[in-house]
Parts: structure tokens; sequence; C-alpha cells
């Protein structure tokens, strides 16, 4: 298993391949599936575009963000169709401040 894997479309998947990082075109409804194999060790990072996120159950989402290793990030997407997750706002509503 490679160290780090890439979860989008194909266009930003050759770029991360391209920088010898191991790439994943998941088809719809088998995100879950790729990543429960990528989350084993030795992956140490897990790159998702927004678009992938956004496909995945909510309480997935919550475990994946959870996890120490390997690290979970979240890129935006190259189409920009599926907007990022606004990080402020979700601090300030686990804190109770939101507006």
């Amino acid at each position: 298993m490679p160290a780090i894997f890439f979860f989008g479309d194909a266009v930003s998947a050759a770029g991360w391949h391209l920088a010898g990082v191991q790439t994943v075109v998941p088809a719809e409804g088998e995100e879950a599936d790729w990543l429960a194999r990528a989350c084993a060790p030795p992956t140490q990072l897990v790159l998702l575009t927004a678009a992938v996120a956004d496909q995945l159950p909510v309480a997935l989402q919550q475990r994946l963000f959870a996890l120490v290793a390997p690290l979970v990030l979240v890129l935006p997407d190259v189409r920009d169709q599926v907007a990022m997750p606004d990080l402020a706002d979700g601090v300030r509503q686990q804190l109770g401040v939101s507006l």
C-alpha cells in the first residue's frame, strides 16, 4: 500500500499520479469501499476532492475526519462544482457561537 492516496476526478488524478501519488477515480457509490481499503496502514495521507467527500454519508465523513492516522484532507474540486466546507462556520457551530 502506498503512503498517500488521492480520490477524485480523472483530471486531478492525472496530476497527482504524475507527482507519484496513488490515485483512485471511484465510480459513484464505490467511494466508501475504496476509502475503507485506503485508510489501512501504512497509508499516512488520504486526499479527497470536495465532490468525493460530498458523496459520502455524513457518519462516514465524521469518522474519516476524526482519524489521527491516516490524515484525511478535502481539496477543492477542479470543476468547482461542489463548494469546500466552511471550516470557520463549523468551528463556530461547535463552540455554540454560530451566527
